[in-house]
C-alpha cells in the first residue's frame, strides 16, 4: 500500500479476462434428433459427416440406450459391441455414484439434498437417452419438488423428451399438466416458454393457425433455446404464417419485423420466398418454393406435412393473384407464375373441383373468370341481413306489447 497525507491509496486490482463461458447444454439434445431424422432419410447430404457427429455425441454423453434402440442399425448401421461394453461400464459406474449420493442424502441430509440427488439421477437418464427411466425418475423428483418454478421446469423437460422421441401423445399430456400447474403461479419466462412448446405441438398436429399465432406472440421475447434455435423458430413462424394467416399479419409481424429481419437470412432462400409472395412476384416465388419444400422435407417436425404445405401454399398464391382480376387469360397467369398453360389449367381445375377456388375456366377462350367474393361486401351483406332480422323481431315484439 502507498501512504500519503490523505491516508492509504486503494489497491488497484486488474481483472484478467475470463475464458468465454460455454453455452449451456440442455438434455435431450434436440439437434441430435434432427440429425437422426436426416440419416434415416434417403437424401441426407454429407451422410458420413453427420454419422461421425452423431457417433461423437453418443460417445461423449455415454448414450448407450439411445445408441442401441434408436441409432442402430437404422441411422448408424450395425452396433459396435466394444463401444456398447465401454458405454455400459461408464453408465453403471455413474449410476452407482448417483445412488450412493441419494442414499447419503436420505440418511444424513435434508429433503432439498434428496431432491437434488433425484433430479441428478433423472438428468443422467435424460442425457443417455433412456426415455422410460428418465420419465420415471422425473416423476419421482416432481413429487419431492415444492416450488411452482421447479415443478414447471420438471414438466417442461418431459415435454422436450416427448419431442425428442417424437411422442406427441406424451407431449400433449405434459402440456396439459403444465397449464394446470401455471394456474397455481409461475413466472413470465416459463409461461413464455410454454407458448413455444405448445406451438411446436400444434405444428406437429397441423393446427398451424394456432401455432403461428403463438409463435408471433412470443417472437419478440423468445427464450426457448433449449427446444429450438432462433433461426429455426423464425423459419417455422414464416412458413406457418404464410400458410394460415392473412396479408396484414404478414406485413406487420413478418415482413417488417426486426426480429425476423435479423435472422431470416440464416435460412437460405427464406427471405426471397417471403418477399416474393408478399410483393406478388410469382415467378420468383415459384423458384424459391422448390428450395423451401426441400427444407420442409428435411425438418423432423414438418416433413409429414410437406404435401399439405405445397398444396396450401400454391392455393394461397393462386387466390392472391386472382383476387386482383375479374377475368384473366390462362396464358397470362401461366407466364406470371413461370409455368406452362397445361400446368396452371390442371392446378386450377383440381382446386375448383374440390371447392377451394371459386372461379371457372372458359376452355374455348382460355379465360379464367374469378367469382371470389369480396370480403368487405360479404360483411356488408351479413350486416344488412342481421339488421332486417332484428327489425322483424322488434316489430313482432311491438305487436305483442300492444295486444
Amino acid at each position: 500500500k502507498i501512504y500519503s497525507s490523505f491516508g492509504p491509496r486503494p489497491t488497484i486490482v486488474i481483472a484478467m479476462p475470463f475464458e468465454e463461458d460455454k453455452p449451456l447444454v440442455y438434455f435431450p439434445i434436440q439437434a441430435l434428433a434432427q440429425k437422426r431424422h436426416l440419416l434415416l432419410g434417403e437424401t441426407c447430404p454429407d451422410r458420413e459427416k453427420v454419422q461421425a457427429e452423431v457417433l461423437a455425441e453418443v460417445k461423449e454423453k455415454a448414450m448407450l440406450p439411445y445408441y442401441e434402440k434408436y441409432l442402430c442399425p437404422g441411422a448408424l448401421g450395425p452396433a459396435d459391441a466394444a463401444l456398447k461394453a465401454e458405454l455400459q461400464k461408464q453408465n453403471d459406474e455413474e449410476l452407482v455414484k448417483l445412488e450412493d449420493k441419494i442414499k447419503d442424502a436420505k440418511e444424513n441430509l435434508g429433503d432439498i439434498e434428496v431432491r437434488d440427488g433425484l433430479i441428478a439421477k433423472a438428468e443422467f437418464f435424460n442425457r443417455i437417452g433412456d426415455k422410460e427411466q428418465a420419465c420415471e425418475a422425473y416423476d419421482v423428483a416432481f413429487a419431492k419438488t415444492v416450488g411452482v418454478g421447479g415443478r414447471l421446469d420438471n414438466i417442461l423437460t418431459k415435454i422436450r423428451i416427448a419431442f425428442f422421441f417424437d411422442d406427441m401423445e406424451m407431449a400433449k399430456k405434459e402440456i396439459d399438466r403444465a397449464e394446470e400447474e401455471l394456474k397455481r403461479g409461475g413466472d413470465w419466462e416459463r409461461r413464455n416458454k410454454l407458448k413455444v412448446y405448445k406451438g411446436i405441438y400444434f405444428m406437429g398436429a397441423r393446427n398451424w393457425k394456432e401455432a403461428a399465432t403463438l409463435f408471433l406472440n412470443v417472437m419478440p421475447t423468445f427464450t426457448a433455446l433449449e427446444l429450438v434455435e432462433f433461426k429455426d423458430f423464425v423459419f417455422y413462424t414464416v412458413i406457418l404464417t404464410m400458410v394460415s394467416l392473412d396479408r396484414p399479419t404478414l406485413r406487420e409481424q413478418l415482413v417488417f419485423s426486426p426480429e425476423v429481419l435479423g435472422s431470416i437470412k440464416e435460412t437460405p432462400h427464406l427471405e426471397d420466398f417471403l418477399n416474393s409472395y408478399f410483393y406478388c412476384q410469382y415467378k420468383t416465388f415459384n423458384e424459391n418454393f422448390v428450395r423451401i419444400i426441400d427444407l420442409v422435407r428435411a425438418d423432423r417436425f414438418l416433413y409429414r406435412h410437406a404435401r399439405y404445405f405445397m398444396r396450401t401454399m400454391r392455393l394461397n398464391a393462386y387466390k392472391q393473384f386472382l383476387a386482383s382480376y375479374r377475368s384473366v387469360k390462362l396464358e397470362a397467369m401461366a407466364s406470371e407464375f413461370g409455368v406452362s398453360k397445361a400446368f396452371i389449367d390442371a392446378e386450377l381445375s383440381s382446386f375448383i373441383s374440390s371447392g377451394k377456388l371459386t372461379c371457372k375456366i372458359d376452355k374455348v377462350g382460355e379465360i379464367i373468370e374469378s367469382n371470389e367474393a369480396d370480403q368487405r361486401s360479404q360483411v356488408y351483406v351479413n350486416i344488412i341481413k342481421q339488421g332486417d332480422l332484428l327489425l322483424n323481431r322488434m316489430q313482432k315484439l311491438s305487436g305483442a306489447i300492444d295486444m
